[in-house]
C-alpha cells in the first residue's frame, strides 16, 4: 500500500468517525430501539452502494477516492460491532421482539440503501 492511500484512508477514517459520534447522537433510542445505530449503517450502506455503482457503471473512482470513502469513513461510520453489541443486549434482556425488529431493519434497509446508492450511480 503506498503512503498516499494509507492517508486517504486515514483521513476517511478520521471523518468517519466523527460522523458516527454525531450521526448516532441525532436520534435518540426509541423504546429501547437503538434508531442512531440503524442511521450510520443506513448512511454507510448508502454511500457504500453509490461508490459500488460508480465503479460498476465505468465510472473512473481515483484509488485514493476509493480508500477515503469506502474503506475509511464507511469503515468508521458502520458501526456493526455496536449493532451487534445492542441486538445481543436486547436478547439477553429477553426483549426479543426489539431484537428482532432491530435485526431485521438493519439488514433490509441497509440492503435496500446498498441498492438505492448502486442505482443512483447510474445517473
Amino acid at each position: 500500500m503506498n503512503a498516499r492511500i494509507a492517508v486517504a484512508i486515514m483521513m476517511g477514517g478520521a471523518f468517519g468517525a466523527l460522523a458516527r459520534f454525531y450521526l448516532s447522537g441525532i436520534l435518540p433510542v426509541y423504546r429501547d430501539f437503538p434508531v442512531g445505530t440503524l442511521l450510520v449503517n443506513s448512511v454507510a450502506s448508502l454511500i457504500l452502494g453509490y461508490l459500488y455503482g460508480l465503479l460498476f457503471w465505468g465510472i473512473d473512482v481515483p484509488a485514493d477516492w476509493r480508500a477515503f470513502f469506502g474503506t475509511g469513513f464507511c469503515g468508521a461510520l458502520s458501526t456493526f460491532s455496536t449493532f451487534s453489541y445492542e441486538t445481543f443486549s436486547l436478547l439477553r434482556e429477553r426483549e426479543y421482539v426489539i431484537a428482532g425488529l432491530n435485526i431485521a431493519a438493519n439488514v433490509i434497509i441497509t440492503i435496500a440503501l446498498v441498492f438505492a446508492g448502486f442505482i443512483l450511480a447510474r445517473r
